[in-house]
């Protein structure tokens, strides 16, 4: 099959129309330079005006982009028109995982843990909101509803604090979600075609993963032999594991975990298109299990094309 698939021209779909642009940049960069150095024809292209006629130049589409428009089953429904393979996960799957509010709901009905937490329509009236409140207790950790890479995301330690923030939020999206803060090791777990890869401790400078934690070196610690007990790690795969199987995820995602003191492990959303980028975190948990770069690029692709295959 690797071979087979030598021939065939890939697509890079990178760049896109979310707050995360630079991110996913980055990423499409990355693994073109990874195909190309594995003997690959790449081209590099954009959510533009030539979108349609470069899908016609391709073969498959390797989906670098993140957030709205490219992690959020608009873009795959797209490539599914167009009859194109396409990295990750289908149209639903995307939606329901881009959706914190709604995937967060279908956690709870399965029986995982995620934080007790409210959902809030930009314009909703103060008392409304006053009253959802009184569910949970600070600190509150607020985030918009679709959008990712931590952007418009804060802490609420005081109430003082608490408009400031849920303004940022409303700028990124017209529903936010406030979930209890969640004290914890933060762990994060990758899936790949369906089995578990391992996980990394995160440990940022920040108060939490924001933005500039993620995306700067030296500012945060990344663990990727975490000392877990077995109990611990066993909760966090069967949590990753349950979580990829309800929203119906393929090829490689990144669960984030919350593992509070106890052994528990809760749920703060999953990423169907995690970065791939020099300090992304899927990249790190594949080298720590002996699989490279490059590796890990090619088999995203022949996983996109057995996809189609099977349909």
């Amino acid at each position: 099959m690797r071979e087979s698939i030598k021939n065939l021209k890939i697509g890079v779909l990178a760049g896109g129309k979310s707050a995360e642009r630079e991110i996913s940049i980055k990423t499409g960069n990355a693994v073109a330079d990874s195909l190309k150095r594995s003997g690959y024809s790449v081209l590099t292209f954009d959510l533009d005006d030539s979108f349609a006629e470069n899908l016609k130049k391709i073969d498959v589409c390797f989906i670098a982009l993140h957030g709205t428009y490219g992690e959020d089953g608009r873009v795959q429904g797209a490539l599914d028109v167009f009859g194109i393979p396409y990295t990750g996960s289908g149209v639903l799957a995307s939606a329901l995982a881009m959706d914190k509010i709604k995937s967060k709901a279908l956690f709870n009905f399965y029986g995982l843990k995620t934080p007790p937490g409210i959902t809030v329509a930009i314009g909703e009236k103060e008392d409304a909101l006053k009253n959802k409140l009184k569910n949970i207790e600070l600190p509150y950790f607020i985030k918009p509803n679709a959008s990712g890479s931590s952007i418009g995301c804060g802490i609420a330690n005081k109430e003082e604090e608490f408009k400031d923030i849920l303004n940022k939020a409303f700028k990124y999206d017209d529903e936010v979600l406030i979930e209890q803060y969640i004290k914890g090791r933060e762990i994060q777990f990758a899936i790949a075609f369906g089995k578990p890869l391992g996980c990394v401790e995160v440990k940022p400078n920040d108060l939490f993963y924001s933005y500039d934690a993620k995306y700067t070196k030296g500012k945060t610690e990344y663990l990727v032999n975490p000392v877990l007990t077995a109990k611990e790690y066993a909760e966090c795969e069967y949590a990753a594991v349950m979580a990829n199987e309800i929203i119906g995820c393929r090829g490689v995602s990144r669960t984030d975990i919350i593992l509070t003191h106890d052994g528990s492990a809760y749920i703060l959303e999953l990423n169907t298109l995690p970065g791939l980028t020099e300090l992304s975190l899927v990249p790190m948990i594949a080298a720590n299990k002996g699989i490279s770069f490059n590796e890990l690029v090619e088999d995203i692709i022949e996983d996109a094309v057995l996809k189609k295959e099977k349909q």
